[in-house]
């Protein structure tokens, strides 16, 4: 559990995990990031109150930033499988974690499993009922990512997570791609956690042309985790992205481009045509009409589509 500044939730996201039932040995590591709220002396408090419960807590005393402070947290986990939960959500299945452990234990080819959730506000009022609705899968491979699965109802097996060393602010999507390459992921669609919407909430900050942003640079470090053979995919999804950034904040825009050229030896590694393909599209992105003409960049998206996703 990584927090900060979670002081009106923190409480409620650390009960969660404390309800829990399960046949197994528990242990709560809590990774907080310098808060300046009263977050540290409500975790304090629980501790305090919960003797018999294993945790690990650390109080940073310098703020480390989300990512660094999330590959801390991992990096302090001891157990066999780890479970994720971030200070202002929380889980409301008491046996979430006794089931997806059982099925980790009974499908040693699966690398992770998560669950559906429901969405609730700074209040904690239910806003949505089930997140996922209508799955298509059930079980994915590494051909299939990226997956969208809730960050709050994973469990996975422990592995050596510094091989993430890749720059990345969807840090989530960059693990669940490495896992991919480990083993299946298994979706299990039971509502057992809330993700909670609030102002305080990291993507609710983010405008949209920065969230294009991200979504670039986390697609361009999962390339190095990616199979040959399904770069072309991502290479589609980060041409779309731009192409959309390009409407929205031109000059985002052209440092995301530098930043998707001075990467470029990543793309080199795809077949020749579809390397090929690449180039065509990332010229079309860059004709000026595209700017300014919604039909233009439609027409590009059904291009790159065509030549590079599907």
């Amino acid at each position: 559990m990584i927090t900060y500044n979670h002081e009106n939730y923190i409480k409620q996201s650390i009960e969660g995990v404390l309800k829990q039932k399960v046949s197994f040995d528990l242990e709560i590591i809590i990774a907080n990031d310098a808060s300046t709220d009263g977050t540290h002396e409500c975790i304090q408090e629980i501790i305090k109150n919960n003797p018999q419960v294993t945790f690990k807590y650390f109080n940073h005393s310098k703020n480390k930033g989300m990512i660094d402070n999330f590959l801390f947290a991992l990096a302090a986990c001891s157990g066999k499988y780890i479970a994720l939960c971030e200070g202002d959500d929380y889980w409301i299945d008491h046996h979430k974690l006794q089931k997806q452990v059982e099925f980790l234990e009974a499908h040693p080819n699966y690398e992770m499993c998560f669950t559906n959730i429901e969405v609730v506000n700074s209040f904690g009022e239910k806003v949505k009922e089930k997140l996922i609705v209508n799955p298509r899968k059930y079980s994915f491979e590494h051909k299939d990512m990226t997956v969208w699965a809730p960050t709050l109802t994973r469990v996975f097996k422990n592995r050596d997570f510094s091989v993430l060393n890749k720059p990345s602010p969807g840090m989530d999507t960059l693990m669940l791609v490495y896992q991919s390459t480990l083993g299946k992921i298994k979706f299990l669609d039971e509502v057992t956690g809330a993700y909670r919407v609030h102002e305080g909430g990291v993507f609710s900050k983010i405008a949209v042309g920065k969230k294009y942003e991200h979504k670039i640079r986390t697609s361009i470090a999962c390339l190095s985790f990616v199979q040959r053979e399904y770069k072309k995919k991502y290479a589609g999804e980060i041409l779309k992205n731009l192409l959309e950034l390009k409407a929205i904040d031109f000059e985002l825009y052209r440092k995301t481009q530098e930043l998707v050229l001075s990467e470029k030896k990543l793309f080199i590694n795809m077949p020749r045509i579809k390397n090929a393909n690449f180039w065509i599209c990332f010229k079309l992105i860059k004709l000026p009409l595209i700017k300014k003409s919604p039909y233009a960049r439609k027409l590009t998206k059904k291009i790159i589509n065509r030549l590079l996703i599907y």
